[in-house]
């Protein structure tokens, strides 16, 4: 988390999992990260980042070098979770719609997250958003 100089406010980068302009329903099949700084209750998209490959760690440093502080997805498996989530990069899951809809829901604090374990990877290896 970074500090906005001129009002000492929070800022976030987020970057959002997409396809098209849709909250991906899984990272794995993302076209790429829509990256929104936010503060103060409002957001601003920069550029995007395409995702030149997928594995656990490159992922991790992928994202800690564009400065992300959260990562939103329809889901993601239990291992990555983990990772982000102890490497501290908020892991927001079961979210769904439109990218610009989540970013702004994001910023508000009113974005609306679900507690799915990925059924496609292994269980929840301790990321805190499994139920």
């Amino acid at each position: 988390m970074q500090t906005d100089g001129s009002t000492g406010a929070a800022r976030r980068r987020v970057a959002i999992a997409r396809t098209g302009e849709a909250v991906a329903a899984h990272i794995a099949r993302a076209d790429g990260f829509a990256v929104y700084d936010c503060s103060d209750g409002l957001c601003e998209r920069g550029p995007d980042l395409e995702l030149p490959a997928l594995s656990v760690g490159f992922l991790l440093a992928f994202l800690q070098g564009h400065g992300i502080d959260a990562v939103v997805a329809g889901n993601t498996g239990g291992g990555l979770c983990a990772l982000l989530e102890t490497n501290r990069i908020e892991v927001v899951r079961g979210v769904d719609g439109a990218v610009a809809d989540a970013a702004a829901a994001y910023a508000s604090g009113t974005l609306e997250r679900g507690n799915l374990p990925c059924t496609e990877h292994d269980a929840c290896s301790g990321c805190g958003n499994c139920g």
